[in-house]
């Protein structure tokens, strides 16, 4: 009798022995057929539209020195992503958000990024030039959040057919912050060129002609800014370039015609021409 009741106690703890481990097996396996949440944070994010023709790179921006701010920049933008309905909530995370960057602009940062392998290959780094405007600064790099867009900033990303390069044009009201180029070889960011100072003196050279008699500014007064970029064939760009001195004076529209050609270390850079549209 003794006997019989170990092995019903045994019968019974095996039992619960089975169940527990089958809940376990259940548990995990429903688990693995769910997508895992995650709460990571990516170090950048991809402007739309800057995928290069093979979908391998883009143009990116990142806030490394500021942790918090970037986690909720990234948090914000992912559920802006998702396509859901925006609340009234939702308007003033966004704004509180964009508010913060605002403030801490200086820190942004601009990349070249693998689209494929989600890791930063070039950080761009071509000359700022603060410009004629009144009591400005060098402007910041390129940001936005979650749709929105820092006031009179632009962005105009043009890749070449074969993915090796990327022409990065980016404008603030009537000036140039950065125009560049930027050499890809095996999936790194190898060389940049920095194309505004070139351009933008041919411009003003060009356009500085046309100044009115008696003008009370002089060439290094204009602010250039580059649009519409095109490719005109392989090597070889346009683009559109306005020249103004603030509201007091506009030049009008300069067609540029440069070349870019592939070269080691670096890209050999060569001006076609400039003329008045």
């Amino acid at each position: 009798m003794r006997g019989h009741l170990l092995n019903c106690a045994d019968s019974k703890a095996i039992q619960l022995f089975v169940s527990l481990t089958l809940a376990c097996l259940i548990a995990a396996f429903s688990s693995a057929q769910q997508p895992e949440a995650s709460n990571s944070t990516e170090p950048f994010l991809i402007f739309p539209n800057t995928q290069s023709p093979d979908g391998r790179y883009a143009i990116a921006w990142g806030l490394a020195k500021h942790a918090d701010v970037w986690s909720k920049v990234f948090q914000l933008q992912q559920q802006h992503s998702a396509g859901a309905e925006a609340t009234a909530e939702d308007g003033k995370q966004s704004d509180d958000v964009f508010k913060s960057v605002t403030a801490i602009a200086e820190d942004v940062e601009n990349y070249v990024v693998d689209v494929h392998a989600r890791k930063i290959i070039g950080k761009l780094e071509c000359p700022r030039l603060p410009g004629w405007t009144h009591g400005r600064e060098a402007e910041p790099d390129y940001w936005t959040v979650a749709g929105q867009v820092p006031n009179h900033q632009g962005l105009e990303v043009l890749w070449s057919p074969h993915s090796d390069f990327v022409l990065v044009n980016h404008t603030w009201r009537w000036d140039c912050v950065t125009f560049c180029a930027v050499t890809l070889n095996d999936g790194r960011a190898t060389s940049q060129l920095d194309l505004n100072k070139p351009l933008g003196d041919a411009v003003r050279n060009l356009v500085a002609k046309s100044f009115p008699r008696g003008f009370q500014y002089t060439k290094k007064d204009l602010n250039v800014a580059f649009s519409d970029l095109k490719q005109v064939s392989d090597n070889k760009f346009s683009a559109v370039a306005d020249a103004v001195v603030e509201r007091y004076w506009s030049g009008g529209g300069a067609k540029v015609d440069f070349t870019v050609q592939p070269a080691a270390p670096g890209k050999i850079f060569k001006l076609v021409g400039v003329h008045a549209e």
